[in-house]
Formats: C-alpha cells, sequence, structure tokens
C-alpha cells in the first residue's frame, strides 16, 4: 500500500498501537510539537516529522521515546494534528486554529499506512484517539479530551464516536469496505493462515458475501486477509480490520 508517510520515516519496529492526539498548538508545527510525537499533521495537511523514530517507542530499543501519551508510550506510535490552540471543551470552542477536514484526512491516509505496515489491527485498543487512552486501555491520563470534538463536524461528539469513525475510515482505507458492521476485536486462537491479494492491481479484488455471491465490496492488491473456509475455487476470509466475506482463490499467495 503506497500511503503519505516516507519509507524512510517508518523503520522496522514491533509497534502495537497507534495513539492520535491534537497539538493545542497553531496549524504549523514547532520544536515542542516534534519532541512529543513521531508525526505531525499541519493544517494544511501536510507532514513533519518528529525529532524522536517510531523505532525510540519499541519494547527494550533503549532510547529516549517520544512522550505523547502518559505512561503508554511503549509499542505506540503518535501521530498529533496541529490544531485546537485556545480550544475550550465545554462550551465548546475550537479558537483560532481549529483542526480543519483536510488536515483529518490526512491523518487517516497515514494511520491506515502505518496499521498495514506494522500490523497493527483496527480496533478500539489498538488504533484509539487520546481521548480514549483511558476509557479504553484503563491507563489514566491528565482530563485529556483530545479528540472528542471535530471542528468541521458538529454531528460527532465525544471520545467514542470520534474514535469509531476514525477506525471505520481506515478500514474503508485498509480493507476497501465500509467498516459499519466491523468486530471489535478478533481473538487470537481464531487466527488463521494468512494470504495476501496478488495479480489483481490496477484494479481491485471483489469482497462477496457469498460463493460468487453478491459484492460487497472490494480488495486493493497487497491486501492481507486469513482464510476460514473454501467452497471450491471460492475462499472466505477474514480482514485485517475483522470483515468477513468471499472472494476467489486465484488471486491469493500465502504470505
Amino acid at each position: 500500500m503506497s500511503g503519505p508517510i516516507p519509507k524512510t520515516w517508518m523503520p522496522k519496529a514491533d509497534m502495537t498501537r497507534i495513539h492520535v492526539h491534537w497539538t493545542a498548538g497553531a496549524h504549523k508545527a514547532n520544536s515542542t510539537d516534534k519532541r512529543a510525537y513521531h508525526i505531525l499533521v499541519e493544517g494544511d495537511g501536510k507532514f513533519k516529522r518528529g525529532d524522536k523514530s517510531i523505532a525510540a517507542n519499541a519494547k527494550g530499543s533503549g532510547m529516549r521515546q517520544a512522550s505523547h501519551t502518559k505512561n503508554a508510550n511503549t509499542g505506540a506510535i503518535g501521530i498529533s494534528m496541529c490544531c485546537m490552540r485556545q480550544a475550550k471543551e465545554s462550551p465548546f470552542h475550537p479558537g483560532p486554529s481549529q483542526m480543519t477536514e483536510t488536515q483529518w484526512n490526512a491523518a487517516i491516509e497515514a494511520i491506515a499506512q502505518f496499521a498495514r505496515q506494522y500490523d497493527i489491527k483496527v480496533t478500539p485498543v489498538t488504533i484509539l484517539t487520546h481521548a480514549e487512552v483511558e476509557p479504553n486501555l484503563n491507563i489514566k491520563q491528565r482530563n485529556k479530551w483530545d479528540i472528542t470534538r471535530l471542528a468541521f463536524d458538529d454531528n460527532v461528539v465525544g471520545h467514542r464516536d470520534v474514535g469509531d469513525l476514525m477506525r471505520r475510515q481506515v478500514a474503508k482505507i485498509l480493507d476497501g469496505i465500509d467498516g459499519t458492521d466491523a468486530p471489535e476485536d478478533v481473538p487470537e486462537e481464531m487466527r488463521l493462515p494468512k494470504y495476501r491479494v496478488s495479480g489483481v492491481h490496477p484494479s481491485t479484488l471483489n469482497f462477496r458475501d457469498g460463493p460468487n455471491g453478491n459484492k460487497k465490496g472490494s480488495l486493493p492488491e497487497r491486501s492481507v486477509v486469513e482464510r476460514i473456509a473454501v467452497v471450491g475455487d471460492w475462499w472466505q476470509v477474514r480482514t485485517r480490520a475483522g470483515f468477513v466475506g468471499w472472494v476467489f482463490s486465484r488471486f491469493l499467495t500465502p504470505v
């Protein structure tokens, strides 16, 4: 999967989560922002690299970590949108540097790229906003409310709604499928042999509701799936984001 983040910014490392923040600053990344986060998304959607490598936050790296989340930095990539200076939670006011939709969409693309690069599943405990860290991981934070509001969409309110929207949009990029019916997680004992979509580019592989059934989505080249069942040339598979459907097996190769 191609994406907006340069490959040189994504070193090999054992990363298990992605934490999404806002800086509570202006639309441009400053030196403080670069010390705290691995990736910054500025107001125009452009990316800046933080001072510390993602690999520094891997367990046992011995390097100084990017301290983006209190007591939850190990194994976690920190990506932050540069925005929300002087914002107020209640009554909500976004301040003079409110989050832009362009910024949000750029962050979603980057999150999806990181999820694929580091094989991070799309669940509420692996890809989450800073505001979800305390309720989802049970790790106490200091009244962080990033991200409980989207300045460009008044209909999305609260950490759960923002987080669920973020994960649906990430899953759609990864799997080409609407994420409304995605399960929250897949138990370890249910994980099965993996296959990669191969030979469909520049098109995509149809994802169906049964063997040669109705199309309900599509999988891009190099998508990784787990095989669940076989009916002739049709395989039932589960995607990285947890969706289950049927595909034609000719276009799957073992990982």
